[in-house]
């Protein structure tokens, strides 16, 4: 399967495409894991593009559906592709480094059970978090 591109999704969402969107989308997209915007900036800070902005760019892909926010405890909000390649999946945050990690996608079961919970309701997302220590830091 072909990843997905950010110019199409720009397109396919209405989203008004500029060199900054598209260039914070491509960094989402090329992640393997969830990022909070500090560490999206590092990642696009070399192409002229400021925290603002990446903000700004995260805001507006949430609410397109382009990304998926994860939020911890801590207050900080990690992004992940929300696209076909990417279905709804729980994540693991360590309590010790605040590293996160995705965990197994859901499979057509356990979707099942969070549809059912949700019945009679309009629920906009659900998110699944287990916080622990990870590997690195239960040694």
């Amino acid at each position: 399967m072909e990843k997905c591109k950010a110019d199409n999704l720009l397109k396919i969402t209405n989203t008004v495409k500029t060199e900054a969107r598209e260039t914070i989308l491509h960094a989402v997209l090329d992640s393997a894991k969830p990022m909070s915007a500090n560490e999206l900036h590092l990642m696009v800070k070399d192409r002229g593009i400021d925290l603002a902005t990446v903000y700004r760019a995260m805001k507006l892909f949430t609410e397109k559906g382009l990304v998926r926010p994860v939020h911890a405890d801590s207050g900080l909000t990690f992004y992940e592709k929300s696209c076909e390649h990417n279905p709804p999946h729980a994540h693991f945050i360590c309590e010790n480094c605040g590293g996160i990690e995705c965990l197994k996608p859901y499979g057509f079961d356990e979707s099942a059970f969070f549809i059912k919970l949700g019945q009679q309701k309009d629920v906009t997302s659900v998110e699944l978090i287990l916080k622990g220590r990870c590997s690195s830091c239960a040694s």
